[in-house]
């Protein structure tokens, strides 16, 4: 009987000393593991901030690349008239220089407030939108040349882009002269000039 407390005596510390062992075998693997799960958020939190700028800063890069390539155009749409406030004395200098230079025998315009123009295509516009302002033209000419040559000018000449609406034609009762200063034809015009705007009505400038 001695012999056997002597022996359990001894395994009893074997195991107590395995039993420690274990438990903290065991502590350690759970520490690794909570500090890999750790490290592994915290990986993917930097991972993800980081892939976050990346995209930003290629947005940021793209932006500057689509502002340089599309920058000399928006100047020079801006300058033609097209972009921004509408030009309204240009066009009508520009009308009254035309009928000068032409020596149209009667001009006589009305131009009409602006106002919203929707065209018959679908324009994807974005930010902007698309205003119009109708300027009728009464005419009286010595021949259809002379309304070739005033819309060219206009054209060449005005700040501003349009298009011209309508145009009736009609001859001068009576016979035909060739004084420069007679009226042989009588023409009534539409032009839409156009301009583009910011929808927040923000003034465009450069």
């Amino acid at each position: 009987m001695a012999r056997r407390k002597a022996d359990w005596s001894i395994l009893r510390g074997t195991l107590v000393g395995f039993a420690l062992c274990v438990v903290t075998a065991g502590a350690m693997l759970a520490s690794s593991l909570y500090f890999k799960q750790r490290m592994e958020l915290e990986y993917r939190g930097h991972h993800s901030r980081f892939r976050d700028a990346s995209q930003q800063y290629l947005a940021v890069d793209e932006e500057e690349r689509i502002i340089d390539e599309s920058y000399p155009d928006f100047v020079r749409l801006y300058r033609s008239g097209l972009i921004g406030r509408e030009r309204r004395l240009s066009w009508i200098e520009a009308l009254r220089n035309a009928g000068a230079a032409i020596r149209i025998p009667d001009l006589g315009y009305k131009l009409e407030p602006q106002r919203d123009w929707r065209p018959d295509l679908d324009l994807a516009l974005g930010s902007y939108e698309l205003k119009s302002s109708t300027m009728h033209l009464t005419l009286g000419l010595l021949h259809e040349g002379d309304l070739l040559a005033l819309l060219e000018r206009l054209e060449r000449d005005a700040q501003g882009q349009f298009t011209v609406r309508s145009c009736e034609i009609r001859a001068q009762d009576g016979a035909l002269t060739l004084d420069p200063q007679a009226v042989n034809i009588h023409a009534n015009c539409a032009l839409e000039w156009l301009t583009l705007g910011l929808r927040d009505d923000r003034e465009l400038t450069l």
